[in-house]
């Protein structure tokens, strides 16, 4: 018998225990997010969601069921601390956009794909190291757009610069990362995936409150994406560094 079989027979309910305590987290840093990050326009949609790196754990840890528990419920309990959120919207936003979205895609994504939580590192650091270089990568690229806004180059050749600042970045700024690269890149690709299905599901519950489509898709759509987005992909450091020892613990699968 393994550790963490051992550990886990001994303690069946110590998931469900790490799964309550991971959803208090989210509720607690959840609250304070929503309290000074919070959309001018949509009450409770927090353009600054640090909960998204729990939420992504939570769910690839705790599997689909405890990982929407702790993801989905931990984030419902900080709309209602927050601003006293509770009702259809907040549900939309909450439950359904943080636990399904943020938490329980996550898991099925991973198995798919077959991805490794601990992402193949030789030290942990590596993927914090690789995560903040995609991240600059993505502001690199977001800004050559930007630039050929200025330019005004016609189409197609409005692509250029931002695809020469990818073929370009892309290998300078990725090489030598000590991890698995299947794996890493797999991770942050679920992790954008879910962050953009999180927004449109953000978007909609603003459109049931009463907010057009497209506009609830430039507020709090695209903030919604760029805050959980960023939080998501920072959550992978944690993966590698504690799915181990969670796993002999009996908590993570």
């Amino acid at each position: 018998m393994t550790t963490s079989e051992y550990v886990a027979k001994r303690d069946p309910g110590l998931r469900v225990v790490f799964a309550v305590f991971m959803g208090v987290a989210i509720a607690a840093v959840g609250a304070v997010m929503m309290t000074i990050g919070s959309s001018p326009t949509v009450k409770g949609a927090s353009f600054i969601w640090l909960p998204a790196a729990l939420q992504l754990v939570a769910g690839v840890w705790l599997g689909p069921l405890l990982g929407w528990l702790a993801g989905g419920l931990g984030a419902y309990a900080a709309g209602i601390f927050a601003y006293g959120g509770w009702g259809i919207v907040d549900i939309i936003m909450n439950p359904i956009a943080g636990g399904f979205a943020n938490a329980m895609l996550p898991y099925f994504l991973f198995k798919a794909l077959r991805v490794d939580p601990t992402l193949g590192v030789k030290k942990p650091r590596d993927v914090l190291s690789g995560a903040g270089r995609m991240l600059l990568l993505a502001v690199l690229v977001l800004a050559a757009g930007l630039l050929n806004i200025l330019l005004n180059l016609p189409m197609p050749w409005g692509f250029g610069l931002p695809l020469v600042v990818l073929f370009v970045g892309a290998p300078a700024l990725l090489k030598g990362l000590e991890l698995n690269r299947r794996h890493f890149f797999s991770a942050i690709g679920i992790a954008i995936f879910i962050c953009a299905v999180s927004a449109f599901i953000g978007a909609i519950g603003a459109t049931v409150g009463g907010k057009p489509f497209m506009a609830a898709v430039v507020d709090p759509g695209i903030g919604w994406f760029s805050g959980d987005t960023v939080s998501a992909i920072l959550g992978l450091y944690l993966l590698p560094l504690y799915t181990q020892r969670l796993r002999d613990a009996g908590i993570a699968e």
